[in-house]
């Protein structure tokens, strides 16, 4: 079984109602619609690119693209 990375726990401990949390890295990219989901990347470039992505084709059921938001795990950024 392969080991749960620090981030994606550190994201399921800030986020522990979240329907699924993906990927690895420090920026979680939050959508906080229907149901919350979080997707993790390794820079901040790639978390743009991902929430660009959801904010275009929609996160699911009652997507409200202004509710996503990038969030950088360490606490240095937050949005």
């Amino acid at each position: 079984m392969a080991e749960r990375s620090a981030w994606r726990t550190a994201a399921q401990k800030r986020w522990p109602k979240a329907a699924w949390v993906t990927g690895d890295g420090p920026i979680a990219v939050v959508a906080p619609c229907r149901e919350t989901t979080v997707t993790l990347w390794k820079t901040r470039g790639e978390a743009e690119k991902g929430k660009a992505r959801i904010d275009r084709g929609g996160c699911g059921g009652m997507c409200n693209p202004a509710r996503h938001q990038i969030v950088e795990l360490s606490g240095a950024d937050d949005e």
